[in-house]
């Protein structure tokens, strides 16, 4: 799994798609961060004026203007979060659409979790650095000269998508119980799930016993996309109080719904919205090029019923209806 997703940390195109009946176009622009956890790459989508320049990188197609000039107003945020051994690109269209929406998007690398960068010591590193990484890309923004009087500290939201929703989780105030975790992991059927074979197989509850999980209280909506969850129960999940946009996939032969995202829906103090689309738990992933799916066949190839394409289109609009109404 880890030589799979570690293509994905090259794809560089993003959403084609019509923008005439879009308020904006899409500007993109990198900022550096750097924490405990390392210096990363922070890449952020934002509305422009600007019309949309197309570039070539490799053999994809960027459709955002590079370092664009940010739009007048005030925008709402969303914070961005990668999936295991993933990137912030794995999501590009999303990002892009919700751009041209008139929300500013930030999505963090995920050092020590990240394709084509070195890899943490252990997965209890990455559970650790993975929130505290979020918070330093979201402060990253709101002072960068760029985007200060742009971005509104008042209205941000957060998009995780596999372990990007524990991340999320984690900073809308979730308790994680790592024990619970490591006793998942080793039961059957828990020992063949995705969520514990993607991680390794190590147990992780001794090594955090002591980590207090760092929260931010700026968030106010989380959308979450087959989020890993299986480390939370309700007494855990208790502080969670604001709006939640909850996805998952009809088939969870890859990471377990009952564990996971059937948990949530059942244990969260406030019940999500929840939404079922086609697919595995990688459908969640944007497209891949056609050059790309015969390199990392699970993560790109869908069921020939499955249209990827038109799922992530429905998945735009409605993050984008559900971030409005709540940010």
């Amino acid at each position: 799994m880890r030589c799979l997703l570690c293509l994905l940390a090259f794809w560089g195109v993003l959403c084609s798609a019509d923008v005439s009946a879009s308020p904006f176009h899409a500007g993109i622009a990198k900022l550096g961060r750097a924490d405990a956890a390392g210096s990363a790459d922070v890449i952020v989508w934002y509305p422009s004026e600007a019309e949309e320049s197309r570039w070539q990188a490799g053999p994809f197609e960027i459709a955002a203007s590079l370092d664009a000039p940010v739009a007048g107003g005030r925008f709402p945020v969303v914070l961005l979060s990668h999936g295991r051994q993933g990137g912030p690109l794995n999501h590009r269209q999303l990002a892009v659409s919700l751009a041209r929406e008139g929300f500013v998007v930030v999505a963090p690398t995920h050092m020590g979790d990240a394709a084509g960068k070195p890899l943490a010591s252990s997965q209890a590193q990455v559970l650790m650095d993975r929130p505290q990484q979020a918070i330093a890309a979201l402060d990253a923004l709101l002072h960068d000269d760029r985007f200060a009087s742009r971005a509104d500290p008042d209205r941000v939201g957060m998009i995780g998508y596999s372990a990007g929703g524990y991340t999320a989780l984690v900073l809308a105030g979730a308790r994680p119980d790592f024990v619970l975790a490591d006793i998942y992991c080793e039961t059957p059927p828990g020992t063949e799930d995705g969520a514990c074979r993607a991680g390794g197989s190590a147990p992780v509850s001794a090594d955090l016993a002591a980590w207090i999980a760092p929260t931010e209280p700026r968030l106010k909506a989380l959308v979450l996309l087959d989020p890993l969850a299986i480390m939370f129960d309700a007494a855990g999940l208790a502080p969670v109080g604001i709006p939640i946009l909850l996805y998952r996939p009809q088939d969870d032969s890859y990471m377990a719904a009952a564990g996971n995202a059937l948990m949530l829906a059942h244990a969260l103090p406030t019940s999500p919205q929840v939404a079922v689309v086609p697919g595995q738990h990688f459908v969640f992933v944007d497209p891949c090029p056609e050059a790309i799916t015969a390199e990392v066949p699970l993560v790109c190839r869908d069921q020939p019923d499955v249209d990827r394409a038109a799922i992530h289109r429905r998945l735009e609009r409605e993050i984008a209806a559900f971030l409005a109404e709540t940010l």
